[in-house]
């Protein structure tokens, strides 16, 4: 396990199949370069198990875990061997936030 990785999106647009806790950030920038992945979610934390999870669900993107399935080695090497076989099928991230934000906000000035 890592801390944190300068220009961690270009090992992820770079992996061919990722597991991770479930950020927002992490697990778009997985979404935006078409990655397949799967996230863990911690148990209670109300960000990543609700809206983390409602905004890849619009995406379809992704495969949500629960962590009583890591228990089980085969059982999550069987889910990253299925997620290699399957195309990837998520909707495209639009690539004009910045400019979307920009003219929202100079819409308030």
């Amino acid at each position: 396990m890592l801390g944190w990785v300068p220009h961690l999106w270009q090992h992820l647009a770079a992996c061919d199949v990722a597991v991770v806790q479930g950020g927002l950030t992490t697990c778009m920038d997985l979404t935006a370069s078409r990655r397949p992945f799967r996230y863990l979610p911690l148990r209670n934390h109300f960000e990543q198990n609700h809206h983390v999870r409602h905004r890849l669900q619009r995406y379809g993107a992704g495969t949500c875990l629960p962590y009583e399935q890591l228990a089980d080695p085969d059982a999550l090497a069987a889910e990253l061997l299925g997620a290699l076989a399957r195309p990837v099928t998520s909707e495209p991230v639009e690539p004009d936030g910045a400019s979307k934000a920009a003219r929202l906000l100079a819409d308030l000035l």
